[in-house]
């Protein structure tokens, strides 16, 4: 891999000034990265400069990402990349005051009632009511037994809270991956004769051991999303208007489980996304990019057409911060923006410096102007 130069950098100026060369680019930021053009379009001379002073003042050559004119393409995507920029420290946030994301624990609620914390640091064996070992958690994964087996259906409840992911690998080695802010109630071992049945708040990822014999069931509120084995993610939390299936590979059937509104079984084919209206009732199925509703599971943030106030949202839930928007006007407009693993403060000094949004830390909380 080679370099970018200086020299390079500013022939990128030239070459965006032919309009045929900006839509080229927009298409290919676009389709593989997912960035908001308008980064490009009203601030790639303010991007060009501090890109240009930070190389001069680090003297950190910037990675050549494709080759020919892709090239200059690749440093156009530097400039509005806000998780690159920031991992190279190219901008600061505008803010005296420094952010202390709330800390609460995992948690695991047994069929009694009892609660237990989880710890990711530790690694233990994981007991019943009873005392019996059913399992054991591997720091940031729970793994219950494959060869339990209850006379009964005894449920747990994990709760995931905001700033937090984890993993649990239930009893019949159905791998799932759970985001912040979530909880899942699940059987210690599931009936060898009826459906596998999981009930889900917040967002999961399911990687589902196959089963013919017993379906393996997402219930979410009044939807029922049912499989044999597949991949697929499920986002459901309550400020969210839609339930959102998204499947990876394999099949799915979505069934609004309320008598009123049952009707024929939704399916769904990879690369789908099922959206259910809460209060329509309604399923839309539209084609997307998987990965784009995956990536969180990396730590990747990901907003496609979301207000400001949704990504305000998401943004208190990934961190587990508090944030006050006293735009109302502001709140409504909608974005799109990726971020690599960033802080919160460069999120909120990327859409200051990128927008102009005004922003205050006082008293560990975010008021934004």
């Amino acid at each position: 891999m080679g370099t970018i130069t200086n020299e390079e950098l500013k022939a990128l100026r030239e070459w965006l000034d032919n309009p045929k060369n900006q839509a080229k680019l927009e298409n290919y930021v676009q389709d593989y990265h997912d960035l908001n053009m308008s980064l490009l379009k009203e601030n790639v001379s303010d991007a060009y400069e501090k890109t240009i002073n930070r190389i001069e003042l680090t003297d950190k050559p910037v990675r050549r990402l494709l080759p020919n004119w892709a090239k200059y393409a690749a440093v156009a995507v530097l400039f509005i990349g806000i998780g690159f920029l920031y991992q190279q420290n190219f901008f600061a946030t505008n803010s005296n005051a420094a952010l202390v994301p709330n800390e609460e624990q995992i948690t695991l609620e047994l069929e009694n009632g009892t609660i237990k914390t989880i710890n990711v640091a530790q690694s233990k064996v994981v007991k019943d009511d009873d005392g019996n070992v059913i399992g054991n958690q591997e720091k940031s994964q729970l793994n219950y037994s494959k060869t339990n087996k209850l006379q009964k259906v005894v449920y747990n409840t994990l709760n995931i809270p905001k700033g937090k992911t984890f993993r649990i690998a239930l009893s019949d080695g159905t791998l799932v991956v759970m985001n912040a802010g979530s909880s899942l109630r699940y059987p210690i071992s599931f009936s060898p004769v009826s459906a596998r049945k999981v009930f889900l708040k917040g967002e999961a990822y399911f990687d589902v051991t196959k089963d013919n014999s017993r379906p393996f069931i997402v219930n979410v509120d009044n939807l029922d999303i049912e499989v044999l084995g597949t991949e697929f993610n499920v986002s459901s939390y309550n400020e969210d208007a839609n339930i959102e299936v998204v499947l990876v590979e394999g099949a799915v059937q979505l069934n609004a489980n309320n008598e009123l509104e049952r009707g024929s079984p939704v399916e769904l084919s990879p690369g789908q996304r099922g959206s259910y209206a809460r209060v329509s009732k309604n399923i839309n199925i539209d084609a997307v990019k998987t990965a784009l509703y995956t990536s969180w599971i990396q730590g990747h943030l990901v907003f496609r057409d979301l207000s400001f106030n949704q990504i305000l949202s998401k943004l208190e839930r990934h961190y587990n911060i508090e944030i006050e928007n006293e735009n109302a006007e502001l709140g409504k407009e909608i974005f799109n923006a990726s971020f690599n693993k960033v802080k919160i403060e460069e999120i909120l000094s990327f859409f200051n410096d990128t927008h102009k949004i005004e922003y205050e830390i006082k008293n560990n909380k975010v008021f934004i102007k």
